[in-house]
Parts: structure tokens; sequence; C-alpha cells
């Protein structure tokens, strides 16, 4: 049987370091710095790295729109909604109604779902 493993990267841009940091900290993450350029954000059983590059070598936020996505596991998905607006964080319409789907820093897109 094959699975996706439970860590990911992110290249992306320096400008995105301190909403990305705000963003995972909401997450119940921890941080971890490895490197100068990398912020890892450790949750339970995984882990999400971003590596900060100069703005111009990034992704742009069209180009991440089209890059794979996210699905976020969280205990209670309505709480962290409102948490990811109170940080300002765009919410995305997306054709499935079910799950709420976010643009996070660097572009990110994601889903919250309920953690099961």
């Amino acid at each position: 049987m094959t699975t996706l493993g439970k860590n990911i990267k992110v290249t992306a841009p320096r400008s995105s370091r301190i909403a990305a940091r705000a963003l995972f900290s909401k997450l119940d993450t921890k941080l971890i710095t490895p490197m100068e350029n990398l912020d890892v954000f450790a949750y339970e059983g995984g882990s999400i790295g971003f590596e900060y590059v100069p703005d111009s070598e990034a992704l742009t936020p069209a180009q991440m729109r089209i890059a794979p996505w996210l699905e976020i596991a969280v205990d209670n998905v309505e709480a962290r909604r409102e948490q990811l607006l109170a940080l300002g964080l765009e919410q995305m319409e997306y054709r499935d109604k079910e799950r709420h789907y976010f643009i996070g820093p660097a572009g990110v897109v994601f889903r919250l779902a309920p953690r099961t």
C-alpha cells in the first residue's frame, strides 16, 4: 500500500514569514528553525516547512492557486475558522461547500477538515 508522507515543504517569499508564523501559531504547531531561511512547523505526526527565498524567486499567488492544495485537520473546524478570519486570512470560495478554504501565507491554498 502507498500513502502520502506527513511532511510538506513550501518555497515561500521572504515577505510571508511573519504571516506564516502567525498562521501556524494558531494551528498549535511547534516552530523549529533549523536554518536561517527555513521554518518548520511541527504538528502531531508530521510537519510543514517553509523555505524562504527572495520574493522574485517564489511562485506568485496566482501560480500558488494552481499548485497542490493542502488539507489541515483540526479538532474544532469552526473555532479555527474564526481564528483564521481574525488573523485576516482570505476565505476562498470553492465548489466544495462542505469545507472552508483559505489562501494562506505565500498564497498556499488549504482547507480545514475535522480531525478523525
